[in-house]
């Protein structure tokens, strides 16, 4: 079955209805469904899919050759000789038609001249013919180094891009059969992220302690390892990225800490949190409003709920899985999973800021100092707006105490150039009706019972 990506699919549609020679790329991790959307664009178009793997030069040209001619049916030729060959017979078809080059990076990563060779192909023959070429790679720095960079030979040659992001909390419900409650499917976006294959592995038939339990915790399965498989996949010296992002997941979040928990020399961490970051894994997280550049409080975190999940609850209890401890693992899941999904639901509410606020904050985030912490504030300087918001994953009714520690800490001094104020509360539980009454009759404050606005 295949889910969403209408506005990807709408733009593939119209670059091809263009007509003319296009050069797309199509990226992002691996996982996220780059193959099944380039899959669904070409059924009902006259196009080539092929799949590269890593194999050496002649054999990749043999297996691509093999998939043109079968597509043309043209038996006058066997296999093209050279890359050359293969542009100019591609030039010279007459119909529109796609070709899809997934996973593209396999193409040059042995043999990174082949970037010259492509680059030549284009300019020579393919920008004058009628193909919508489409290259996808999962390997995201290979494919920004090869095509976003001034420096490499294919730079300015793409006509178009797509980066395939994760579903978002508000799609996730489509991959299942039965609609879930919003408690159930918190937990399995903080668990899985938005990424379709994930989302794919867990059972319609199972809760989610027991998907967790059959399709994470046991070794036999991908979601166990699959992190892990990522970094080994994507990265060199794999071992001093797990020892950062086990140091952040149990709370090392200053780089100071980090530094001491990992023993990772201080003139190379900065390197590995780098990638981390160009990979979306781990971000710098600073007070709302603050130049993240500048800023002395930063903290990191792992920002893919996926690696968020795997390194607090997989990693670092792995021995108890290994050795069928399973019942065990659960137990640590269900004893601390309140702060662990509490994190996540203050994540999910700043997402929607925006949406129930029906305003355009710039900056949202999180803020702090050394004595308050607010869950969510958003800023909008040019229109002297601030939003405060607290954000409850509790398990009983929100009331106005909540409120009225809010507009307190709304009261500090930095935030006195602000005229338009409004205050948001995210529950899981809903809210007295004391609160509720107390919104009704004040518009600049917004409640919200899971994902739904009440007032």
């Amino acid at each position: 079955m295949f889910v969403g990506r209408k506005r990807e699919l709408a733009y593939l549609e119209e670059r091809f209805n263009r007509e003319r020679p296009e050069l797309l790329i199509l990226y992002g991790r691996r996982r996220i469904g780059k193959t099944e959307l380039t899959k669904e664009f070409l059924r009902e178009k006259r196009g080539i899919y092929y799949l590269a793997e890593k194999l050496p030069e002649r054999l990749q040209l043999k297996k691509l050759s093999e998939k043109v001619i079968d597509f043309f049916r043209e038996e006058i030729i066997s296999e093209f000789t050279d890359w050359e060959m293969l542009f100019k017979y591609l030039a010279s078809k007459r119909d529109r038609y796609v070709l899809v080059i997934d996973e593209f990076p396999y193409i040059i990563e042995r043999e990174p001249e082949l970037i010259t060779v492509f680059q030549k192909g284009w300019d020579e023959y393919l920008s004058k013919s009628r193909v919508l070429l489409i290259l996808t790679g999962s390997s995201i720095s290979i494919m920004e180094n090869s095509f976003l960079n001034y420096k490499s030979p294919l730079y300015g040659r793409r006509t178009g891009q797509v980066f395939l992001n994760q579903f978002s909390f508000g799609e996730i419900n489509d991959f299942f059969e039965k609609k879930l409650e919003f408690d159930d499917l918190l937990k399995i976006w903080g668990t899985l992220g938005g990424v379709p294959f994930y989302l794919e592995q867990f059972d319609d038939n199972l809760d989610y302690y027991g998907n967790v339990k059959e399709k994470i915790f046991d070794q036999g399965e991908i979601l166990f390892a699959e992190a892990e498989f990522i970094l080994n996949e994507e990265l060199r010296e794999p071992r001093n990225y797990f020892a950062i992002l086990r140091a952040i997941s149990l709370g090392k979040r200053k780089l100071g800490e980090i530094l001491n928990e990992t023993g990772i020399d201080k003139s190379s961490i900065m390197k590995y949190i780098s990638v981390l970051n160009l990979l979306g894994i781990v971000e710098k997280e600073v007070p709302a409003g603050e130049d993240a550049m500048k800023s002395k409080k930063g903290l990191y975190r792992i920002a893919d709920n996926f690696f968020r999940f795997y390194f607090r609850y997989v990693f670092y209890y792995k021995d108890l899985i290994l050795t069928d401890q399973k019942e065990m693992a659960l137990k640590i899941l269900r004893d601390t999973e309140s702060q662990f999904f509490a994190l996540t639901y203050e994540d999910l509410a700043r997402s929607m800021a925006n949406y129930f606020s029906q305003s355009r904050y710039f900056e949202i985030g999180r803020w702090w100092d050394r004595k308050t912490e607010i869950d969510l504030v958003g800023i909008d300087k040019e229109e002297k707006r601030i939003l405060f918001g607290e954000v409850k994953w509790s398990g009983k009714a929100v009331g106005t105490d909540i409120l009225r520690n809010l507009r307190e800490k709304g009261n500090l001094s930095q935030w006195s150039n602000f005229e338009k104020i409004q205050y948001v509360i995210f529950s899981r539980s809903g809210f007295t009706e004391a609160l509720m009454n107390e919104a009704k009759s004040d518009r600049s404050i917004i409640l919200v019972h899971g994902t739904k606005r009440v007032v």
